[in-house]
């Protein structure tokens, strides 16, 4: 009886062996994006878990109160998104990001998308516009409101820009959500309804207050209290939960995120038989529509260079093969985002081919986490944007 037990247990540990072996090869030749949905596992444990030995060496810059007479906002970043500091911005008098209020009467370039054309999470000076400023010599008007889609961005290009001269408009095209947004917004009738697009601050975010500002250095010193910000912050009830989920048994949670970092490999090998029918393609009449009203608004204001940036998500860039199913599905995307575009008179610009023939090429999100672009992501971006449009 001893020596069948020992047998088995000899047996299993040879099939957990070869099991492990095939996963990793499954991961190396595939990759794919780790099941950490499935596993209910929330973006706010996955950066607590990354961040918790890591440093505080990043800059916290907040924007420079003085050029706008508006209140400063902190948005609840650091569980989410970069595990260390919080997204600080002065709104302008409209509720967008920009520090010279003048830009609506006169700009270079103005432009648009959603949270990833915002740089959510990401401070001054290392955020889209102000790099694409740099790097191209041209000033910026950015419109961007997070969680928005292609039909509420026209809707803000049309109600912000009737006055504004500008020479350039680059559109953001994420590929993430942005055809899902705008059906969102289709069926809110954004086409038709009569309201105001100023952008509301994030639900996550906080008037810092008298309190706040004290904590706070000026734009060019690097923040290093963070733990008195830290406290500042979740004295606040709406904000304080968000920290504490996922500190408890942390142990069992390292061990589903193992799980669904190995299991990635598995998953996209399923997907290569299963394929979910997706009805995102079936929308391109709507996309057209929005793109062809767009084009009419700036032919009226004679704005000849136009472009739209098609941005990648988090599963294009870590799949290793280019007939994954995932892959198929968003270059249709892609594909019918280019065709529209260019009929209506905007040059492409395709930066989902920009990261994909890096080293690491995950390096880009933080902690290589599917989240928005950190630090490196924008700076690469801009460099791409800044070429293409001059």
């Amino acid at each position: 009886m001893k020596d069948v037990i020992i047998k088995n247990l000899v047996v299993l540990t040879i099939l957990i062996f070869l099991l492990a072996i095939f996963l990793e090869f499954l991961n190396k030749i595939l990759s794919g994006v780790p099941i950490y949905d499935k596993l209910n596992i929330n973006r706010y444990q996955l950066t607590y878990i990354k961040s918790k030995n890591r440093k505080i060496d990043e800059e916290f810059i907040p924007r420079d109160e003085s050029l706008i007479p508006k209140k400063t906002y902190l948005v609840n970043c650091g569980y989410q998104e970069s595990g260390i500091y919080h997204q600080t911005f002065n709104p302008d008098l409209n509720g967008f990001w920009n520090e010279d209020i003048n830009l609506y009467e006169n700009t270079d370039i103005v432009m648009i998308g959603d949270s990833f054309a915002a740089s959510s999470c990401v401070n001054y000076p290392h955020d889209l516009k102000s790099q694409i400023e740099k790097m191209s010599k041209n000033k910026i008007l950015n419109l961007s409101p997070g969680a928005s889609g292609p039909l509420a961005q026209l809707r803000i290009v049309e109600e912000y820009t009737q006055k504004t001269k500008f020479e350039k408009f680059i559109w953001f095209f994420y590929e993430g959500n942005d055809y899902g947004d705008l059906l969102l917004e289709i069926d809110d009738n954004l086409f038709e309804v009569q309201r105001s697009f100023s952008p509301k601050l994030p639900i996550s975010s906080i008037d810092l207050g008298t309190e706040g500002k004290k904590i706070l250095k000026s734009k060019d010193e690097i923040f290093v209290d963070y733990d008195k910000l830290k406290k500042l912050i979740e004295s606040y009830p709406s904000q304080s939960e968000d920290y504490k989920d996922g500190w408890n048994n942390e142990t069992f949670l390292k061990i589903k995120i193992f799980i669904a970092e190995r299991l990635r490999g598995m998953n996209s090998l399923i997907k290569y038989f299963i394929i979910k029918k997706s009805n995102e393609h079936l929308i391109h009449k709507d996309y057209e529509r929005v793109v062809n009203r767009m084009d009419k608004y700036l032919t009226k204001k004679k704005i000849n260079k136009r472009y739209i940036c098609y941005l990648p998500k988090y599963t294009r860039i870590a799949h290793n093969k280019k007939n994954h199913p995932d892959i198929k599905k968003l270059n249709k995307l892609k594909n019918s985002v280019k065709t529209i575009g260019e009929k209506y008179n905007f040059e492409f610009i395709d930066a989902s081919i920009l990261f994909m023939d890096r080293e690491n090429r995950l390096d880009i999100f933080p902690y290589q986490l599917p989240n928005h672009y950190n630090e490196k992501g924008y700076k690469l971006l801009a460099e791409y944007v800044s070429k293409s449009i001059l």
